[in-house]
């Protein structure tokens, strides 16, 4: 069976790389799953842990607030989601490997070049680590 794996992150563009995940998918006969990535927030060493496990919540919770938009906009039935917190490119590629999907979609920005320097870009990066083919959206 042919996987699809589509990173989101709320984005047009994300939403675009949803979209044409869906469509391949449909012609592949195959899944989709739709995953969110949430960065981390950077806390100091010596916070409580009790802000940390409620602030590691509400990034969880803002990951499924997107996945189910995107899901509204797709309006397709067995849709899988994946929400997780952590570094994007690297999940994403870690998951494509380690779940046998066949193709990974992403969406992209369409950023300057230095804008990417400055603020990086998860499809840039993950074109480079990804062991499975990656398709950038745009």
């Amino acid at each position: 069976m042919k996987k699809v794996l589509v990173g989101v992150d709320g984005s047009m563009a994300s939403i675009h790389a949803a979209k044409k995940g869906l469509e391949l998918a449909r012609l592949m006969q195959g899944e989709l799953t739709l995953m969110h990535v949430q960065p981390p927030t950077v806390v100091p060493g010596d916070m409580p842990i009790a802000p940390v496990v409620d602030l590691r919540d509400a990034e969880l919770a803002h990951g499924a607030g997107i996945l189910d938009d995107a899901l509204k906009v797709l309006g397709e039935k067995g849709v899988k989601t994946l929400n997780v917190v952590g570094a994007p490119a690297e999940l994403l590629a870690d998951t494509a490997l380690d779940e046998g999907f066949e193709l990974v979609v992403v969406g992209n920005k369409g950023r300057g070049a230095v804008s990417r320097v400055l603020l990086g870009s998860v499809a840039d990066r993950l074109v480079h680590l990804c062991k499975r083919p990656v398709l950038v959206v745009r």
